[in-house]
């Protein structure tokens, strides 16, 4: 990463992204410039806000069961079952999952248990509450131990291990052998944080103020601190400081989990157990990110140097406090005499033929960078001259191309070259690069490069990005009934009244892929996932990538139920109805009933653009979607009010708890 050398950029970058935190723990004096950046805050009058950190609460609960390691009640290799006796899958080889494998995410868990995860104004504990009974009836997507990719659903099963060793609640274990210990009044859980005054306040995309959103998947995501109470937090974690663990649990946790470059670089909770650029200049950083729906974290502490620094924010991401971190870091470090030296981008000699071993790698591809949802990719060698991608997803193809190097690797063009011609071959910013790996487990695409950010910085990135898949040869009985679901919607339901999950991923959609055979994808919130066909009512995910590539794999049900609606149940928990199903919404709908959580309706023409009234009851919330499903009204909007819009061509969708009515008025 190239660091930001302009602090007031940083400043600037906070105040745009919404309200912004950083904090530093160190045991030296800072540079005038660093010292204003660091102490820096825009906060309530009489202290700092307090901000979800996200997945950092990951290194929370990884401290917390290490703290039970050092005690003697926990061993890092036992089986889960031991501390967890209700822990149960429908694959056998759960029983193989290890307390280390859930830390450093090669559980092989398939990801992330969504259901009810993110409330605003309620700090119900369904998701805790079920979380065995969701896992019960998922499969693994590799051997547990066999490669580590980002798994949520590891996390929560340790605040589990927690409680089931100690007899206490996460949130009183976190507030007497944490918080207490490292002396921070202002961090904890939804539990005890709810409705505290110095909660950062939220904002919608459009500057509209909103209700506050709690993260109640605790283990994993839900701590909740000041940008000051993180950073003394990451300060525990200083070599020689034993005040939470022993030292011998630090460097478990700071130990990457293997050696090869391309696999994701994880240790024991933190994300980064090395990073490359503090380690080529001599130093150890480890690194933790976190976003939930409204606030952003990073962690990023150098234990023998003494620096720990957190930044946190509410709006932007992770990635951008990551880049401030480093930043902050940079300049503590060259306050002590150590200057981190910058990786130079690798030189690129451009080859004219590829050889022909190469053609063993055409293909399609299934594709997942950084988390950003599934896209297929088809790979060509034209006439041996290049490499040509057409990335594929549900909604649109588009190309690049690549040339090959003589470090064995294929680099980004900047142009097509069926626009530009093979002579140009003018490569893009940055360092690119593709190669390829065939293994006994398959074949995979490897990338490298750089991810750039303006004003910023950049991160360079090595991981398995791509796998190969084959035709999958299903009966034309079977995929004759799913493609009559093609550009089918289906409606969530399952998530109670103050579940956000409705506003990001509450309407998804169906489609079947022309591309090859036996596949389809399920779009929602933006992100497709790749679904490969079992049968006439079951997709899974094909995705075995060995990386963070095939975190939070998605395997669907579909079914109909009681009314014979017909139904999408998926492994993240959540369950959505045939948008076809649902009834029209027009002058004649005086009463709103609801059976179950959630009451769907599609605008009638003949009311569309004529707002009405509603009267709700309590525990309640209204949202309404224009034609292209974006979410243009939400009770969980401040002072809201109730007229509502009737867009036309959209949805609106009324939600409580089951029995409760709802008055509308035209």
């Amino acid at each position: 990463m190239k660091h930001i050398k302009n602090i007031a950029a940083v400043m600037a970058l906070l105040m745009l992204t919404g309200c912004g935190s950083i904090s530093a723990d160190k045991t030296t004096e800072i540079t005038d410039t660093a010292a204003k950046a660091v102490s820096a805050e825009n906060n309530t009058g009489d202290g700092e806000y307090i901000y979800c950190v996200g997945s950092v609460s990951k290194i929370y609960s990884t401290a917390a069961v290490m703290q039970l390691v050092d005690e003697g009640k926990v061993g890092l290799d036992t089986p889960i079952t031991e501390y967890i006796p209700g822990f149960t899958m429908a694959d056998e080889r759960y029983r193989d999952i290890t307390v280390r494998m859930l830390m450093d995410h090669t559980s092989g868990l398939m990801g992330s248990t969504r259901v009810n995860s993110d409330l605003y104004d309620d700090n119900d504990t369904y998701n805790h509450d079920h979380l065995l009974g969701n896992l019960a009836g998922q499969r693994l997507k590799a051997d547990p131990g066999k490669y580590a990719a980002y798994c949520n659903d590891g996390f929560a099963l340790l605040e589990l291990i927690v409680e089931n060793v100690t007899g206490m609640t996460y949130t009183d274990y976190v507030r007497e052998n944490i918080s207490d210990k490292i002396g921070v009044t202002d961090t904890g859980t939804p539990i005890d944080m709810y409705q505290n005054e110095k909660l950062v306040p939220s904002f919608s995309a459009n500057n509209l103020p909103l209700d506050t959103s709690y993260c109640m998947t605790i283990g994993d995501g839900g701590i909740y601190a000041t940008a000051s109470d993180t950073a003394k937090f990451g300060a525990a974690f200083f070599t020689g400081d034993d005040t939470l663990i022993s030292d011998n649990s630090k460097n478990a946790m700071s130990t990457r989990h293997n050696d090869n470059e391309y696999s994701d670089d994880c240790g024991l909770g933190w994300d980064y157990a090395e990073m490359l650029r503090y380690k080529q200049s001599g130093v150890k950083v480890v690194g933790k990110g976190g976003d939930v729906t409204m606030d952003h974290a990073f962690l990023l502490t150098a234990p023998d140097e003494k620096i720990s620094v957190a930044v946190l924010s509410n709006g932007g991401s992770s990635t951008y406090n990551d880049l401030v971190a480093q930043a902050l870091m940079d300049v503590c470090l060259l306050e002590k005499g150590i200057s981190v030296a910058e990786e130079e981008l690798p030189e690129c000699t451009i080859l004219d033929e590829i050889p022909n071993e190469y053609e063993a790698y055409e293909g399609m591809y299934i594709m997942n960078i950084m988390g950003q949802g599934n896209m297929l990719c088809r790979v060509t060698f034209p006439e041996n001259k290049y490499l040509h991608m057409e990335k594929i997803t549900s909604r649109k193809t588009t190309y690049t191309d690549y040339v090959y190097t003589a470090d064995g690797d294929f680099a980004e063009l900047a142009y097509e070259v069926e626009d530009s011609g093979f002579d140009k071959r003018l490569l893009a910013g940055g360092s690119s690069r593709l190669s390829f790996e065939k293994n006994t487990d398959g074949t995979f695409m490897k990338i490298s490069g750089g991810l750039y950010y303006p004003e910023l910085g950049s991160f360079d990135v090595k991981t398995y990005g791509g796998q190969m898949i084959e035709e999958n040869n299903v009966g034309e009985d079977v995929l004759n009934s799913i493609k009559a679901l093609d550009g089918k919607k289906f409606l969530l339901v399952s998530d109670k009244y103050s579940s956000s999950n409705y506003e990001g991923s509450g309407i998804a959609r169906f489609s079947v892929v022309d591309e090859i055979k036996g596949y389809a994808f399920l779009n929602g919130n933006g992100a497709d996932f790749l679904l490969k066909i079992s049968d006439s009512k079951h997709l899974v995910s094909p995705n075995t990538i060995p990386s963070s590539s095939s975190r939070d794999l998605l395997d669907i049900t579909l079914d109909t139920d009681e009314n014979g609606i017909q139904t999408i149940k998926t492994s993240f928990g959540t369950e959505y109805i045939f948008a076809d199903d649902i009834p029209k919404f027009d002058a004649s709908v005086k009463t709103v009933e609801l059976i179950g959580n959630a009451a769907w309706y599609g605008i009638s023409d003949s009311i569309a653009n004529t707002p009405v009234t509603v009267t709700s009851p309590e525990n309640s919330a209204v949202i309404v979607f224009n034609k292209f499903d974006e979410p243009i009204y939400t009770s969980h909007v401040k002072d809201a009010g109730n007229v509502i819009p009737m867009p036309k061509g959209g949805r609106v969708l009324f939600l409580g708890e089951p029995g409760s009515k709802f008055g509308v008025t035209a």
